[in-house]
Parts: structure tokens; C-alpha cells; sequence
């Protein structure tokens, strides 16, 4: 007879002292039925069990779970456990919890056991002949792990698993303690998130009695004539049923967040939080459901925001109501622009199907009347086979994505025109595909300029650890022009490659000799200049090096080649910090002629060593020098008249959207200009996507399934406005980003006497405003402010426990909020200078 108890508290990582959770109670009875000293069937009994909440002592509970119920141990392994027929799963599962504590070895080694926490690797230490100490991990579970592929938007799982006991002189368990110990955190902010714990005791209580010994030949023969069920020590799946049919559905949890979801609210938390507590449930809903919520009246104001979660579920169900309802509606503008909308929000998606995908490639092989579609259609395509390759069990040799990979290649070849050639080799952008590098450094080598700064933009978004010293050639010959000249922007990106594979000292040294050529790009070399200070900056070891080699080449070491002309920057801030996440903010502008040529505001994720890029806002133009200077030198690349044009080109979480074109041609140039037309703020990109889209499972050792999922969205309003002046000869800009980020971590589980939950949120609204003034009365000066707004975050911590039996259910919550002050980020001197000769003109 033993005296049995389970502890489980359950709360917030920062304030785990804080006690919350239920205590179990009750006296176990087990008993050797037939055998001998190797091979025993152990019956086993529960009785007087209670329940009691901590810390508010209310009493619940615990039901059916006084059967007896036997397990078959064999050298101290529990090889079987035998239930009556009428024992549910969830009775099961408690009960295999304390059939576990009677799994031992009495010999210090490794083991290989198998127990509710799965298939473990157990290691035996004795602290004397009577006192031991088992520790477990590498537990093989089912955790149903869904995870994004990107390390700092992934969740972590830190867990310790241990268990001591005694036994008497003869190898009788006398008392033991198990704990499980369980963190869930998110990458991006390791100090946020909850906890779980679990301690098991049972110790002797009174003196032996005798049980009856049962008859047979076998386990087999005994149990048969038991009745009973065979199963292992695995804890087994069940799905509560709804309690008085009282589930949400998505209508309920949408009729909650319709304020939530207006247009006004885009760009804000609460976009982001009605997102987050919708997709989920969305998940499950049925297609008539879904249907019913597009197609309703009061969803007029908020159809985008609907469209956005329709891709961020991800389902087939979900795909069948955006292409019934938009992807094969008309072609009038407005369904237009939610068919586009959607195909956006599916491209950020991390939870692709197959369905999905050979029905996306089926849809690409008709091209749309409307270009933007099609075009978002290719990028979607592109995006959403990425990710399916990086499930689990897929590769780019599956067959479906070579399918894909095989259409992007052909219909690139296929293409006659500019545009549908940068249209496909944004698609294999997209689809960051391995064997498409030589084709696309063939384009980027041997094309139209525009042509080659669009491979050139492909082959910098993938990884590093791609490019070997063969290709290492190739991007050093587009950079020092050996073989023949290219775009100013081909060769910086060229640049940026070249940096990102981490030079060594006589590759640094090569590259920082250009400073000294005669290259009359001084664009090019005010870039390189600048991309090495940014670097020395974020890395001390490149700063050495870097320093090393400038002191020691006299010729090099000089105000005049040090400080060439040009107005091009590279810098790198700090944009959060703890207790938010960890981010910074890349600005990279290549200038030409004294205006912008080509530029990217990247707000990155910063996680250890990993850099995830959160949102990207990248400006060209291209012919504009001719508005601003009339007597600039050769700037290097080629004088043959340009074509005038501008546009925005967005990046979301690493997924290429279609760019947005400004105007192409003077004439249409002009006629914004006299019009006015874009001196008013015009959105340029409106949704709400998923951030963080993680869930798994941790199965405890007393029989409990943790279910864990971390879910975030972020919901963006960029805009922005430009004014021209020719009279005075200046020109304005400011572009806003409006940003409303909601991270949800959860744990939770249920079990046939309580229902525990653990929700951690964080939500905060960042902004961004980048605003650039141009003077061109003189020689040309520019002037750029990125300004952060003040903003704040707010963490919200609640717990509850229902107990069966008693109808309180116990819940503490606590908010805490932090201000985050505002800030113009420092650019570099000369962007100073040039703001206050502007502010006193």
C-alpha cells in the first residue's frame, strides 16, 4: 500500500515562484497476482482519490478511476498494461502515470524505457545500495511538431525529467519522486513564455496484505480470463468533446473581433491579436462558415482583413472559399484587388498543402488577363512550394515541387519581353531553389541591366553557405567589372554577396584596394566604404582586420581616398530591445546623379547569430538625374539615355511581392507632378499575416498531453507621399510604416478532473517613418530622417484551472506594460551636414 500524490503547478517563466496549479491525492494498493522474481502481473488499484486547487484549496473531483487495472513487469520493465473495457482514455492515461513509478533498475547503466513520456533514454545512478537517482531524455514522442523554418520565429521546448527512489534491502520500491520540468519559449524572447511542473511522490504506507494469486500458465491464460484490454505505458490521444456543446466556432470568434478587424485598425495590435485568436479556429471551421463571413453585409468594411485570414489558414477548405469567391469571380477591380490580397497572405503562409500547391500550378498554367494577378499568382506559386519543400519529409526533389521548378524554368525561358522575364526570376527568388543558381548568374552576367540587377537580387536572398569559390569569381567579376561593365546596382549587390561570405584578410584586402582605382563609380566606392563601416561595426574581429589593412597601405590610408564623393549610405540600428524582441533596422541607399537609385529599409528579427527579415521596403528609380544635375561627372555606368521610373518593391518575411510601379516614362512623371497626385499619403501595402505559427505536443510522465502552440501575427499599413517642386527646385518624401505586432504562447491540457491553461501574450504597435528632403537649386542635397515613434508593450499573463466538481474556476491574470521612448536614428555625419544646410535654406 502506498501513499500517492501528483503536485502540477503550472505559470509564467519569470514568476515561477508563484504557486497555481491542483494536487491529487490517493492511496494505491498493489499487489503480485501471479509469478515470480522475474516476471510478475501487478495488480493495481486507485482509491480515495481528491483534488484540491492551489492555491485556493477548492475541492474537485476525480471520477471512474477506482477499477483495478494490471501490469505485466518483467526484470523491472513494465512490458504491458491491462484495463477493463470500460476505463476511457483519459482514465487510462492517469493511471499509466503511477503504473510508471514501478519501472526500475537496480544496476547503474543507460536503458532504453518506455513510459507515458515516450521512448526514453533512461540513465541510472545509485547514490548508495538502497537510494537511486534515474534521469531521462531524449523522450521519442508523436509531438505533432509544426514549426517555422526560420530559427528566430521558432518556439523552444526546455525540459528536465528526473526521478528518485528507494528500495528496501530486497529491491522493494519504498518511496520515489518524479519530476517533469517544462519550459516553452519563443526564440525571439526567451524570457516569456510558460511553465509546467509535475512531481509525482508515492511512499510505503502501513504493512504487506495478502492478494489472491491468480491461475494460468501464462500472462496470456490470466489475462484472458480477466476480460481485460492490452496496451503499453504510451500515453494514448482523445479529443474532449464539447461540454454542452458550448465549442466556438468561427462565427462566435468573429462576431467577437469584427471591431477589431476594420480597415481603421489595420496597421495596429488589435488587427493582430483578432488574427491570432481566429486562426486556429478557423482551421477547423466549416466551408459553409467561412462562406457566410465573406459574404456578409457587415463584412464589407473588413473583406481584405477576412481575405488575409483566409490564406493565413492555410486549409483546403479555406483555398476552395478564396477561389470560389475571388479567384474565379470577375475581373472587376475589386475582386481583383481581394484575389490579389489573398494570393499575398497565402505566399507568407508556413503550413502548405499539397492540394494547394498542385492547384496553384494548375492556375499558372493560363495566364491572366490582369498582369498583377498573374504576376502575385507566379510569386505565390513560387513562395508557397518553398515551404513545402521545407516540411518535414519534402525536398526540391519532391515531385511535385520539381513539377514547379520545371514551369518557372520554362515559362522564364519562354519570355520575350523585360517584364515577364523579371516577373519569373522573381518567382525563383521566391522558390530559392538550388539548382536554379547557374541559370540565374547566366542572366545576371549576360543580360539588360534591368534583367541583371533582378538575378543579381535573387542570387543575394539566397544563403551563404550556397556559393563556393567558383562562384566567389563570379561576383568579383561583376563587382570590379573584369569582363565587361554592369549596373551600378548589379555590382553592389554583387558587394553585399561578396561581404556576406566573410572575407579573410587577403579577400578584405582586395576588395578595399578598389577604394584606390581609378573607377569613377563614386557611388560604388562611397557604398563599399559605407557597407565596411556597418560591418565593422556589428563585428570586432572584421573591425581589426579592416584597420590592419587601411594602416598598413599608406596609399590607401588617406582623407582622399577615405572620404570619396557621393551619397550613398549603408547603416545598421538597433530597433527593440528587451523586454520586447530583439530587432534591428538595415538602410541601404545607392544614389545616383544626387538621387535615389536604389534603396531598402530591412527591419530584421535578431536571434543569437540568426537575422529573419520582418518586412523590407525597397525604392528605385532610374532616369531622375536629369531633374536634379546637369554638370555631374561620369558616374560610371553608361550614358545612354535612361528611361525615367520609380516604384516600391516590398519584401514580407522573406517573400518577394509584385513591385508597385510610381510612373514609367516623363510624361506620366509630369503629370504627377502638376497633378498632385502623389503629394497625398497613398497606401502602398495594407495586411495582416502571421508571424509565429507553432504548435507541438509533450507528453508528461503522469499520463497528461501538453498541448503548446506559439501563435503571432503582425498587421502592416504602409504608406507613403512625395511633393515635387521645379519652381523651387526641391523635392519631399516620407514614406510611414505602421505596425501592430501580437505574439500568443500558449500551453494547456485537459484531463478527466481539470482543465489548465496558460496564455502569454505580447502586443505593441512599432512605427516607422522614413522621410528624405531633396534640395537641387545648387549642387545636390539630401537629406533623410528614419524616425521611431514612442510606442509601448504590453505582456498579459493569465492562468486558469477548472476543477470537475466544483463550478469556481480559478484564474490570475497580470498585465504589465513598458513605454518605449521615441528616437531619430543617427545616420552619418555628412547626412547631418546636409540636413542643416537644408533647414537653414
Amino acid at each position: 500500500m502506498f501513499d500517492f500524490s501528483n503536485v502540477v503547478h503550472v505559470g509564467n517563466v519569470k514568476n515561477a515562484t508563484i504557486p497555481f496549479g491542483y494536487r491529487t491525492h490517493a492511496t494505491v494498493i498493489v499487489g503480485s497476482v501471479w509469478g515470480d522474481d522475474e516476471t510478475k502481473l501487478l495488480k493495481i488499484r486507485v482509491q480515495n482519490p481528491s483534488l484540491v486547487s492551489i492555491p485556493d484549496d477548492n475541492v474537485g473531483t476525480i471520477h471512474d478511476v477506482e477499477s483495478p487495472f494490471y501490469a505485466w513487469w518483467n526484470l523491472g520493465h513494465i512490458r504491458q498494461v491491462y484495463f477493463e473495457a470500460t476505463d476511457t482514455i483519459p482514465v487510462r492515461n492517469f493511471k499509466k502515470g503511477i503504473c510508471a513509478l514501478f519501472q526500475y533498475q537496480l544496476l547503474d547503466g543507460t536503458y532504453s524505457e518506455e513510459d507515458p513520456s515516450g521512448q526514453c533514454d533512461t540513465k541510472y545512478i545509485s547514490h548508495s545500495s538502497t537510494r537511486y537517482h534515474k534521469s531521462k531524455g531524449n523522450c521519442h514522442y508523436d509531438a505533432k511538431r509544426m514549426q517555422r523554418s526560420e530559427y528566430g520565429l521558432r518556439s523552444n521546448l526546455k525540459t528536465s525529467r528526473s526521478t528518485d527512489f528507494t528500495v528496501s534491502t530486497d529491491g522493494a520500491l519504498q518511496k520515489v519522486r518524479s519530476q517533469d520540468y517544462v519550459k516553452y519559449l519563443l526564440n525571439a524572447q526567451q524570457q516569456f513564455g510558460p511553465y509546467y511542473e509535475s512531481i509525482m511522490q508515492m511512499n510505503v504506507k502501513g504493512s504487506t496484505q495478502k492478494t489472491a494469486v491468480l491461475k494460468g500458465l501464462s500472462i496470456e491464460d490470466v489475462i484472458k480470463n480477466l476480460s481485460l484490454e492490452k496496451e503499453t505505458l504510451l500515453t494514448e490521444d482523445f479529443k474532449t468533446p464539447c461540454k454542452d456543446k458550448n465549442c466556438e466556432n468561427i462565427i462566435s470568434v468573429f462576431k467577437q473581433h469584427k471591431i477589431s478587424l476594420t480597415n481603421v485598425n489595420v496597421g495596429k495590435e488589435a488587427s493582430a491579436t483578432a488574427l491570432v485568436d481566429m486562426v486556429q479556429t478557423a482551421r477547423q471551421a466549416k466551408k459553409e462558415d467561412l462562406i457566410r463571413i465573406v459574404k456578409a453585409k457587415s463584412s464589407n468594411d473588413m473583406k481584405g482583413q477576412i481575405v488575409d485570414l483566409l490564406g493565413a489558414v492555410q486549409t483546403v477548405t479555406s483555398h476552395e472559399v478564396a477561389k470560389s469567391e475571388f479567384l474565379s469571380g470577375s475581373d472587376d477591380d475589386e475582386n481583383m484587388f481581394f484575389a490579389e490580397r489573398y494570393l499575398q497572405a497565402l505566399a507568407i503562409g508556413t503550413r502548405p498543402k499539397e492540394e494547394i500547391v498542385k492547384d496553384l500550378l494548375a492556375m499558372a498554367q493560363t495566364e491572366h488577363r490582369n498582369v498583377k494577378l498573374y504576376d502575385s499568382l507566379i510569386q505565390c506559386l513560387a513562395a508557397v512550394t518553398r515551404r513545402y519543400a521545407q516540411l518535414e519529409g519534402n525536398s526540391y526533389e519532391t515531385e511535385v515541387v520539381q513539377k514547379v521548378v520545371t514551369f518557372l524554368e520554362e515559362k522564364l525561358d519562354e519570355c520575350l519581353k523585360e517584364e515577364c522575364k523579371l516577373k519569373f526570376i522573381r518567382g525563383l527568388q521566391n522558390l530559392k531553389c538550388p539548382r536554379t543558381l547557374d541559370r540565374l548568374l547566366m542572366l545576371a552576367q549576360g543580360s539588360t541591366k534591368a534583367v541583371s540587377v533582378a538575378a543579381m537580387k535573387a542570387l543575394r536572398s539566397f544563403s551563404a553557405y550556397l556559393w563556393n569559390n567558383e562562384l566567389r569569381a563570379k561576383f568579383e567579376d561583376i563587382f570590379f567589372q573584369v569582363s565587361k561593365r554592369y549596373d551600378s546596382s548589379a555590382r553592389t549587390l554583387a558587394l553585399d554577396i561578396l561581404l556576406d561570405l566573410k572575407p579573410d584578410h587577403d579577400e578584405l584586402s582586395h576588395l578595399v584596394q578598389f577604394l584606390k582605382s581609378s573607377d569613377k563609380a563614386h557611388e560604388v566606392k562611397q557604398y563599399l566604404l559605407q557597407k565596411l563601416r556597418m560591418v565593422a561595426e556589428q563585428c570586432s574581429e572584421f573591425a581589426a582586420m579592416l584597420k590592419s589593412i587601411i594602416e598598413n597601405d599608406p596609399l590607401l590610408n588617406n582623407y582622399n581616398i577615405l572620404a570619396p564623393r557621393g551619397l550613398s549610405t549603408a547603416l545598421n540600428r538597433k530597433f527593440s530591445t528587451l523586454p520586447s524582441f530583439n530587432a534591428s533596422l538595415t538602410s541601404l541607399q545607392e544614389m545616383s546623379g544626387g538621387v535615389l537609385k536604389r534603396g531598402i529599409v530591412d527591419l530584421t528579427l535578431d536571434v543569437d547569430d540568426e537575422k529573419t527579415s520582418l518586412f523590407t521596403l525597397g525604392l528605385y528609380a532610374g532616369g531622375m538625374s536629369s531633374f536634379v544635375s546637369s554638370n555631374d561627372e561620369e558616374t560610371g555606368d553608361s550614358i545612354e539615355e535612361e528611361e525615367t521610373t520609380a516604384g516600391m518593391e516590398l519584401s514580407v518575411q522573406g517573400i518577394v511581392m509584385r513591385p508597385l510601379e510610381f510612373f514609367n516614362g516623363k510624361g506620366e512623371l509630369m503629370g504627377h507632378v502638376w497633378s498632385g497626385t502623389a503629394s497625398e499619403p497613398t497606401p502602398a501595402y495594407q495586411a495582416i499575416t502571421l508571424l509565429q505559427d507553432n504548435e507541438e505536443r509533450f507528453a508528461s510522465h503522469n499520463g497528461v498531453t501538453l498541448a503548446l502552440n506559439a501563435i503571432g501575427a503582425i498587421s502592416i499599413d504602409l504608406n507613403g507621399q512625395v511633393t515635387m517642386s521645379l519652381w523651387g527646385r526641391n523635392a519631399q518624401s516620407k514614406v510611414e510604416q505602421n505596425t501592430g505586432i501580437s505574439m500568443t504562447s500558449r500551453l494547456s491540457f485537459d484531463t478527466p478532473f481539470a482543465l489548465v491553461d496558460v496564455l502569454v501574450t505580447s502586443v505593441q504597435s512599432p512605427q516607422l517613418h522614413l522621410t528624405s528632403a531633396l534640395d537641387f537649386s545648387g549642387d545636390p542635397t539630401l537629406c533623410m530622417q528614419l524616425v521611431q515613434p514612442k510606442s509601448s508593450l504590453k505582456q498579459r499573463f493569465v492562468r486558469t484551472i477548472g476543477l470537475v466538481g466544483t463550478k469556481h474556476q480559478a484564474t490570475r491574470k497580470t498585465t504589465k506594460k513598458f513605454n518605449v521612448n521615441g528616437l531619430t536614428h543617427a545616420l552619418n555625419r555628412k547626412n547631418n551636414d546636409m540636413c542643416n544646410l537644408i533647414s537653414k535654406s
